[in-house]
């Protein structure tokens, strides 16, 4: 009762202030009342005044009936990114500052909850965009180094009120700024800079000359680039990381897309007997052998720059070619949409297939998407791996299967945002 006179009484202050209202058609508030924070163009019947690009609005049912606040956007797919919904510390103003600071003060507790960062870790997903109720957002900490990835055009709007409210965290001593250009042009980025005379290609963002930093992830260390690929580590599979190195003592190992050697190197140091990295990208396979190396495992750990598939195609047709007894599989994103999945499917199982074949009967395969489409897609990520092993003869049991590391949290009203699937499977 106190929660509806609250809510009542907030409506009220608000329509007398004349604040922006977007009314949600009839049958679509359920979705948004549940607390998913995306509304888009489909659900809106009605937007009161004239909002421009990053304005904050209200949200309301068809009968009035209020649901939270947001920023509106009339160029993306997304017509309002709800930042505020039944939190009565949020729900009082519109502010976007103060928004932010409570926003990432939760996150944080979050991460400590977790034990992050500690001795042994100082590498984390601090922001993880809907889970932590900041839609667009992407935060990685790296030894205190803040990488914050914007996909959204009203964070570029605040982009100076999330560097200093990142900065007000004990835990971060820095922020770099980057940007998901993909994602922002779905959001209207395009437009945007047309319109201010900017250039859509351009992050407009001087590089320092040295932007090195070293971390650690389960004791062990790694250099990454905080402008390199992505965020510049892979934080996401921490945890499968540490899982499958518990299992690779005694074992020679195979990691396929290795990047920066993450599973090769944890494999090594948990008592693997040799492990070997392919990747196509020259500059990562350099940052994998130092990674190595500032763990005394150079010696244990080789890349190798190679096109993974024809790697595979080489080596099935060597037959001096030695089976590996662990093959990590960890792929870039072959289905970036749903529409991708039919062109993206027979690649997951032509990929699995081969890396079977470099697998001893009895081995274990650990294999891995980051596309969404795929991974939300009831269990077909697994079937694709079933059907390669038909393919190849091979008999697959299924141990395990896991997603990305604790620390990228979710939001249970956005399961959409699941996107890493990672099989661990014994293959005959």
């Amino acid at each position: 009762m106190m929660r509806s006179l609250l809510f009542a009484s907030f409506c009220s202050a608000a329509r007398s202030l004349n604040a922006p209202v977007v009314t949600l058609t009839g049958g679509k508030a359920k979705l948004f009342k549940a607390g998913n924070p995306l509304v888009y163009g489909g659900a809106v019947k009605s937007v009161s005044g004239k909002p421009a690009t990053g304005a904050v609005v209200d949200v309301v049912d068809g009968s009035g009936g209020f649901i939270g606040w947001g920023v509106f956007n009339p160029i993306s797919m997304y017509r309002v990114r709800l930042l505020a919904h039944e939190e009565p510390a949020l729900l009082a103003h519109r502010d976007i500052e103060q928004l932010l600071q409570h926003r990432l003060r939760a996150a944080m507790e979050r991460r400590r909850a977790l034990r992050l960062p500690s001795d042994e870790n100082t590498a984390y997903r601090l922001v993880n965009g809907e889970g932590d109720r900041l839609s667009g957002l992407m935060v990685d900490v790296y030894a205190g180094v803040a990488v914050a990835v914007s996909s959204a055009i009203w964070l570029e709007n605040w982009s100076d009120a999330v560097r200093d409210a990142l900065l007000e965290l004990p835990e971060v001593t820095s922020v770099v700024w980057r940007r998901n250009l993909a994602r922002l042009k779905q959001d209207g980025w395009d437009a945007r800079l047309k319109q201010d005379g900017g250039d859509a290609d351009d992050e407009q963002q001087e590089r320092p000359a040295a932007t090195a930093v070293e971390v650690l992830e389960s004791g062990l260390k790694y250099e990454l680039d905080p402008y390199g690929q992505k965020s510049g580590f892979y934080c996401d599979q921490r945890d499968n990381r540490e899982m499958l190195a518990r299992l690779c003592g005694g074992q020679r190992v195979l990691d396929l897309f290795c990047f920066s050697g993450g599973f090769a190197i944890s494999a090594v140091a948990a008592g693997a007997t040799s492990a070997l990295g392919i990747d196509s990208s020259a500059p990562a396979l350099a940052l994998a052998q130092r990674n190595a190396e500032l763990n005394g495992l150079g010696d244990a750990c080789a890349f190798e720059k190679h096109d993974v598939l024809k790697f595979l195609k080489a080596r099935d047709e060597d037959p001096d070619a030695e089976p590996f007894d662990v093959v990590i599989c960890d792929p870039p994103k072959l289905a970036p949409s749903v529409k991708d999945l039919p062109r993206a499917t027979p690649r997951y199982r032509k990929i699995n297939a081969l890396a079977m074949r470099a697998l001893r009967p009895g081995g274990l395969l650990l294999t891995c998407t980051c596309s969404a489409a795929m991974s939300q897609s009831d269990g077909k990520f697994v079937r694709t791996v079933q059907e390669a092993a038909l393919d190849e003869g091979r008999v697959l049991t299924l141990l395990r299967t896991t997603g990305a590391a604790a620390d990228h949290v979710m939001n249970p009203a956005y399961p959409e945002s699941r996107y890493l699937t990672a099989a661990l499977f014994v293959v005959q």
